[in-house]
């Protein structure tokens, strides 16, 4: 994955696979403007097992009501997993997002 994008104003939906078991970790992703946690975040994912983690198969969620409201045309995500108390990268680097504006209104 080398994007993500997101339309304003409409809901988004990420599947996300993994290649292994995240039943027993917590699951994070914030959006922001740069590539570093300290940046202003833009949005924060809702993150869901599409079923019992075993699979680590994920679901990241944004809302339409949280899209409506970004102004900015980029920023960068990744996914942050905490495994036996440890915070572990899921990534090699973060994804770009790409806010986009939706015509149908």
């Amino acid at each position: 994955m080398t994007q993500v994008n997101v339309y304003r104003g409409r809901t988004t939906v990420l599947p996300v696979s993994l290649s292994y078991d995240v039943s027993n970790d917590v699951i994070t992703s914030e959006i922001r403007v740069a590539r570093n946690p300290t940046a202003e975040l833009i949005a924060t994912w809702t993150v869901d097992y599409k079923t019992d983690g075993t699979d680590g198969e994920l679901i990241l969620t944004l809302d339409d009501v949280i899209t409506a409201q970004i102004t900015e045309t980029l920023g960068y995500m990744d996914i942050k997993r905490i495994t036996a108390g440890e915070p572990v990268p899921v990534f090699d680097d973060p994804i770009q997002v790409v806010f986009k504006d939706s015509v149908t209104a």
